[in-house]
């Protein structure tokens, strides 16, 4: 496993602090959860950025954004991507698991005869976002299929 260092600046996270502590938390959570993921990449790969090594498994390939719902708010974190072997987090594995779960329970109470819109309603209020009657369930994949 590899280690990693993160430094808070303490006047930055004041200002944040001052402003508006919940976006001063999505913020910290948010860079965090970047380095995590750069390490990650990484440590699969066997190789900082930049650097050249006879032990590189594969190449970088730029970077996706993509969504998270967290209890602080909606984050975008910068998922990098390999070339050739697709790059695995624990982030997003158990993310969607649970948002499958969240899917599933909401078409289970369609099913039993609950209306559309007190679904989205419940669901809205729970998570903080709204599902459209028509999103689309999909069983949790395995580790690393796309």
């Amino acid at each position: 496993m590899a280690q990693l260092n993160i430094t808070l600046n303490q006047e930055e996270i004041q200002a944040l602090l001052l402003d508006d502590r919940g976006e001063a938390f999505k913020q910290i959570l948010q860079t965090s959860l970047n380095k995590i993921l750069q390490t990650e990449s990484a440590e699969q790969l066997k190789v900082a950025p930049y650097e050249r090594s006879e032990e590189r498994t594969d190449c970088r390939n730029g970077s996706r954004d993509r969504d998270l719902n967290t209890r602080v708010g909606r984050i975008t974190l910068h998922v990098p991507r390999h070339r050739n072997v697709p790059f695995k987090t624990l982030v997003f594995d158990n993310y969607s698991r649970s948002e499958a779960a969240l899917v599933a329970s909401m078409a289970e109470m369609v099913v039993n005869g609950v209306s559309t819109r007190k679904v989205s309603r419940v669901m809205e209020t729970l998570c903080g976002t709204s599902f459209s009657k028509s999103a689309e369930y999909s069983a949790p994949r395995e580790p690393g299929i796309r």
